[in-house]
């Protein structure tokens, strides 16, 4: 049974002027990170095969356990013959075949419709008919101008997916600007909306909205820490630790004239990762460097060192 699972922010895909877009989120199950494709096919067998008009940003990434990674999914059927297109949408393990999750695949249908006919130029021009229409078009203008520049109240949207959101705020009138917040709200969801629901704003304005996307962790500073405090400090950030290839040590052995010490981390200090994600440290064996106001009576301290073999 696969350990990835993707959901689709919406069924459908509205194309305007040919193009649209949605969102796929895509979690890994598995106890481990694992390599994650979100890969596009044709959703129908036909020879040969036909365009899917999609473009994935990103589609290859490395999603941490039970981690969910957001992928936008973009369309664009500019120059496509009308018609129906299915596309079916795989996430899949970077090192499987994606027929192996074509059971799970989402299939997306574009509608490609023929663009309007322009209209027929007329041989006799009415001017009495062009006058009596201007003034009523003039009038016309006059109310929508009044119509859109009329204030009117935010709707509320915190709390909700952000699909369905801009929806809501395109509805009454207005459009949406987006930007990322690390929240522990649910993530795609508003977090914070300006200006605020229920105060007033013209037709057509921006609703800012922000957008919750899961709290990061700091990789931190660890290189030339011992690998006992490293392990520490991973806890605090809630962040796994594991050695790379070329360690030497994974602990400082006992007394204190050798220590296991962190020279390497990847990804690098200060970097912003997943809760629980998994760091890799390069560490070596290296003498301690003790500095004391009074020499150390090794004797005292390790009298086996000067223990007289009979």
């Amino acid at each position: 049974m696969s350990t990835i699972t993707m959901t689709l922010s919406s069924p459908t895909v509205e194309l305007k002027d040919g193009k649209g877009s949605l969102t796929a989120s895509v979690t890994n199950g598995a106890p481990g990170p694992e390599r994650v494709v979100l890969g596009a096919f044709p959703g129908a067998e036909s020879t040969p095969p036909s365009p899917t008009y999609t473009t994935i940003p990103t589609p290859l990434r490395t999603i941490a356990a039970g981690a969910t990674e957001q992928y936008l999914v973009n369309f664009d059927t500019a120059g496509a013959a009308p018609g129906t297109f299915p596309v079916k949408l795989i996430a899949y393990s970077a090192d499987d075949a994606p027929e192996d999750y074509a059971d799970q695949a989402h299939v997306v249908t574009l509608n490609v419709t023929k663009p309007p006919e322009p209209p027929k130029p007329t041989h006799r021009f009415p001017w009495l008919w062009v006058i009596l229409g201007a003034v009523v078009l003039l009038a016309a203008i006059g109310g929508v101008i009044w119509f859109l520049l009329k204030d009117v109240n935010v709707p509320d949207v915190v709390g909700k997916p952000q699909a369905e959101a801009t929806q809501i705020l395109k509805d009454a009138g207005f459009s949406a600007a987006t930007t990322d917040k690390e929240s522990s709200s649910p993530e795609g969801t508003v977090v914070t909306q300006s200006p605020e629901a229920n105060k007033t704003a013209g037709r057509g304005s921006t609703i800012n909205l922000e957008i919750a996307t899961p709290v990061k962790s700091v990789v931190p500073a660890v290189l030339g820490s011992r690998i006992e405090s490293a392990r520490t400090a991973f806890q605090t950030a809630k962040i796994q630790l594991d050695f790379t290839q070329g360690s030497t040590c994974q602990s400082s052995p006992s007394g204190f004239l050798l220590s296991c010490v962190v020279v390497g981390v990847n990804p690098d200090v200060g970097s912003k990762v997943n809760v629980n994600a998994l760091v890799l440290v390069r560490t070596e064996l290296r003498q301690s460097v003790i500095i004391e106001p009074n020499p150390i009576n090794l004797c005292m301290v390790q009298p086996q060192i000067c223990a007289i073999k009979q």
